[in-house]
């Protein structure tokens, strides 16, 4: 009688087993694939700006932007020499700049004999700017470097001395006098001196 009972038993462990064996034949499927490493990030290449290039003025009207040329206007400013001034013989002598190939343009009151703003452009090479340099030391003029190139300036006063701000940069030398110096003439002058390198760089 027991034999008989073990007997019947038989299946029932059989099917404990398979059932047993099958769970543990679906665990690896279940670890089987591990996570997949995160995509590499390909470089992004971003592309190089071009190198502004300089450009000498030929015209005053060129050399600053026309909001400027109109805001002289409105201050009662007229283009008194440079080319297209009023005067062609304003100055008997060529100024520095024109010396070296630039242009010197010179705002001031029609009825009056003194300039106001005197705004230059003139090309740079490696063989004008240590006389160019010199001349800025021997005018007293305080030396600065800029992002790009250097400053060679002067704040000056209302009564004597104008603004006077030069940078140079390795192809050009911009140049701007305020005839009144002072500081709110100063930083009127650095503001010209960017709307020329605006105008001048492109």
């Amino acid at each position: 009688m027991s034999s008989s009972k073990s007997l019947a038993a038989l299946p029932l462990v059989i099917v404990a087993l398979l059932v047993l064996a099958g769970c543990s034949a679906e665990k690896p499927s279940e670890l089987t694939t591990p996570d997949a490493p995160p995509p590499v990030p390909t470089a992004s290449t971003t592309p190089t700006p071009e190198p502004l290039s300089f450009t000498a003025p030929t015209e005053c009207s060129t050399i600053v932007p026309q909001s400027r040329l109109a805001e002289f206007e409105t201050e009662g400013l007229v283009l008194l020499g440079g080319p297209g001034g009023k005067y062609p013989d304003y100055l008997q002598d060529a100024t520095p700049e024109e010396q070296a190939g630039g242009i010197s343009c010179i705002w001031g009151f029609a009825d009056s004999e003194v300039s106001s703003v005197t705004i230059s452009v003139a090309p740079l090479s490696g063989a004008t700017r240590p006389d160019i340099v010199e001349s800025f030391a021997a005018q007293g003029l305080n030396e600065a470097t800029t992002a790009d190139g250097t400053a060679f300036t002067l704040q000056g006063d209302r009564t004597l001395d104008p603004a006077i701000i030069n940078v140079l940069r390795g192809d050009s030398w911009i140049s701007v006098i305020m005839t009144i110096g002072g500081t709110e003439s100063y930083r009127e002058a650095e503001l010209i001196s960017t709307e020329v390198y605006a105008s001048v760089y492109k």
